[in-house]
């Protein structure tokens, strides 16, 4: 697991990890950006046009005789909301138009006000249609409120009719009763037509429903796509995804990238130095990056390297040192070549050995063959194992690995590999061994001509279970690291070390 993961944990500890993962939040970020713009090349024009209507008070008969009105609710602008995308409306507009519109209705604010939107491939069509739907749609509600008023008059007029046939029929009669009835009878035929009168003058001034308050104009930009305002989104939510990408990376990553992370995998086990990624490329290239580079971070990280072994060897009892790794490609190899350099410069008369029968690399990094070297022991002839000497730096031998044997792991167990590593010792201050990674048992064998054993570790490339295994192997046959060294570590994870 990665930091998050830590008992330790807190908001630093979240803004490193952001730090140490932006690239996945800018290559997030800038994928969001892009897909935006690809889209937006790609979609359609449309022009967007808008007409406001008013919705206005629809009451009963009776609160319009008496001339107070009732107020707007919400509901009953959602009321109209809904009739503005009934069947009838679209079906009057789009035999008006030719085509069927596409149509948005919705409250302006928390007023009265409705907008009609319409969305069309040209900005004169999107006008059109929104005015054109718009009178469709007020047409349609006026007349719905003139028929409620219609009804409304009918109403009275029937009371009034059927009053009259009473007159009519008391008029026979000349009783005073009658008389009596049919004086009262005339007084509520006034009061009826009198209120159909005032009925027909409110109904004049305002019907209700909805009335046409502005009309679209042709609008002079695309409502869709909009890249500036797009892209923004899309950037906002690339950095979104992003941040959560690189927390959600972090926590379930075991890659070990720091020394502290390191050190917590180790327990006692001594931390020697911390080895700087060489990013140049012409720097990667180099064969030797302390010598072509003296004065590089790289180069003081391995001076850094031989003071630690030698306050570490106090008693000068660490003459030959092994190197391995857990896994391949931490970069074990380039720590031999290079430390071989550093402890020669120092005075030292070292000899770095390949004994990696599997993949063989030392002599390609010194410029210098592999064979003959290490292997010619096993043939009888210890003539023919080859020191050979650096020209340009004095004090530092390479025993290439010789023929490439099939039985790696027997020949290097054998009493011929001891007493070749015995004789090593006694002719040189320090020997530095180069084997293959633990993944394969020749490490193991080799332990146990040295003196001291390093185990590398590449940063973001050995995870946590690589070094344990490593370390139970280790263990096993008693060839616990004298140190460890932290190879490949960025600029942005050497603070945290």
């Amino acid at each position: 697991m990665g930091e998050l993961t830590s008992a330790e944990a807190n908001f630093q500890t979240y803004l490193q990890v952001l730090r140490q993962r932006f690239v996945w939040v800018i290559a997030l970020a800038i994928v969001a950006v892009a897909a935006s713009a690809a889209i937006n090349v790609v979609q359609t024009k449309m022009y967007s046009a808008s007409s406001l209507l008013l919705v206005q008070p629809a009451g009963s008969t009776y609160s319009l005789i008496l001339g107070n009105q009732q107020t707007i609710t919400p509901t009953d602008i959602l009321t109209e909301l809904q009739l503005l995308e009934s069947a009838p409306v679209k079906l009057e507009a789009a035999k008006q138009l030719g085509f069927k519109p596409s149509i948005v209705g919705s409250e302006v604010g928390q007023s009265n006000v409705i907008s009609v939107t319409a969305s069309a491939k040209t900005a004169s069509l999107s006008a059109r249609a929104a005015n054109t739907y718009a009178k469709d749609f007020v047409a349609q509600e006026q007349t719905r409120a003139i028929n409620s008023i219609i009804s409304g008059e009918k109403q009275y007029q029937s009371q009034i009719d059927a009053l009259d046939r009473q007159i009519q029929t008391l008029s026979a009669s000349t009783t005073a009763a009658a008389a009596a009835a049919i004086s009262a009878l005339t007084s509520q035929v006034a009061v009826l037509k009198g209120d159909e009168a005032q009925l027909e003058v409110a109904a004049a001034e305002s019907p209700g429903g909805v009335e046409l308050v502005s009309l679209a104009s042709p609008p002079k930009s695309p409502s869709s796509p909009r890249p500036l305002k797009d892209g923004a989104i899309a950037l906002a939510i690339g950095l979104l995804l992003g941040l959560v990408l690189a927390l959600l990376v972090d926590y379930f990553d075991d890659t070990v990238y720091t020394k502290a992370a390191l050190e917590k995998l180790t327990g006692g086990v001594a931390f020697l130095a911390i080895i700087p990624k060489i990013n140049s490329r012409k720097k990667r290239k180099a064969k030797l990056i302390v010598v072509e580079d003296p004065n590089s971070p790289v180069t003081e990280a391995y001076r850094s390297l031989r003071a630690s072994l030698l306050l570490a060897d106090r008693d000068a009892t660490l003459k030959t040192i092994l190197v391995t790794s857990p896994s391949g490609n931490e970069g074990k190899t380039s720590i031999v070549a290079n430390l071989g350099v550093i402890l020669a410069h120092s005075g030292k008369r070292a000899v770095v050995v390949d004994c990696n029968l599997r993949q063989p690399r030392l002599g390609s990094l010194l410029g210098l063959p592999e064979t003959p070297g290490f292997t010619s022991i096993f043939v009888g002839d210890d003539s023919a194992v080859e020191v050979q000497t650096l020209a340009n730096i004095p004090g530092l031998e390479f025993i290439g690995t010789g023929p490439i044997p099939p039985n790696a792991a027997e020949l290097l167990g054998s009493s011929a590999t001891a007493e070749f590593f015995g004789a090593l010792s006694l002719e040189f201050d320090v020997v530095l061994i180069d084997s293959p990674s633990l993944l394969v048992s020749d490490a193991l064998v080799l332990s146990t001509y040295a003196d001291a054993l390093l185990l590398v570790a590449a940063a973001g490339e050995t995870n946590q279970k690589q070094m344990q295994r490593a370390l139970q192997l280790l263990g096993q046959t008693n060839a616990l690291p004298a140190g460890i060294v932290l190879n490949k570590v960025a600029r942005r994870w050497r603070k945290r070390s």
